[in-house]
Formats: C-alpha cells, structure tokens, sequence
C-alpha cells in the first residue's frame, strides 16, 4: 500500500491549525479572561473574533489534509485577511489607545501576517519535498 506524502507546508498548516483552534479553545479555560472579557487583560474576544479563529482553524486543517497547493493558497489568503485587519485596526484605534497598546494587541497578527506570506513565497517552492507519512 501505497504511503500518503505530507509536504512541508502541509505541516505547517497542521499547526496553524492547532495555534488557531488552541486560542478559539482558550476562551473557554477559566482564568484567561478579565472582567472586561479580555484575554489576559489585552485581547477582546468577542464571538465575531471567536468564529474568525475557529473558522481560520478549520481551514488549515482542510486546507492540510486536502494538498500542498491548498495549503499555500491557505497561508496567501491568511496573510492577505491579517494584513488588512492589522492596517484597519491600527488606524481606528490611533487615537482611541495608546502606541504601545496599539502594537501589543496587533502584535500577534502582524506576526501571523507575516510568516503567511514567507510561508506561502518560500516553503516547498520549487523543491518537491514530500515526505513519507508517518516517517
């Protein structure tokens, strides 16, 4: 029997997956929210931001299981959805919240913006770098 190849960028994606899975789940641990219903006094967490989250983690690990290709359309869409609400939070928000607040609530998505689009330009391109599952 024939062995199913994970590629690289497929693995990736299976942890995306669980990054984005693991903060919708987050939610729901006693102790991780403020009485204002921030996370760790930070973050609103609204159900809008809570379906974006399981949404997104669900996609990786479609896009994970279906193929390579669709897991880099996965990371070039991610990294294009991240980037507008970065730029569109960080302008709202100029003069609602301090500098650094502003950068430490859009920390986390600049950084997830960012590693999107090198993954999607750079991992497996090129290179058909399968591996056996399970190896």
């Amino acid at each position: 029997m024939a062995r199913r190849k994970i590629s690289t960028i497929q693995k990736v994606a299976w942890g995306y997956a669980i990054l984005f899975l693991g903060v919708y789940a987050l939610d729901y641990v006693p102790g991780t929210m403020d009485a204002n219903g921030k996370m760790f006094g930070l973050y609103s967490m609204t159900p809008l931001v809570d379906a974006g989250h399981l949404v997104l983690g669900a996609l990786a690990l479609i896009c994970a299981l279906i193929s390579q290709k669709a897991a880099r359309l996965y990371f070039w869409m991610l990294g294009v959805v991240y980037g507008i609400d970065v730029v569109t939070y960080v302008f709202t928000h100029l003069h609602t919240i301090s500098p650094m607040t502003n950068f430490l609530v859009n920390l986390p998505h600049t950084i997830i913006f960012i590693s999107a689009f090198i993954i999607a330009a750079k991992v497996d391109k090129g290179v058909n770098s399968a591996v056996p599952q399970g190896a």
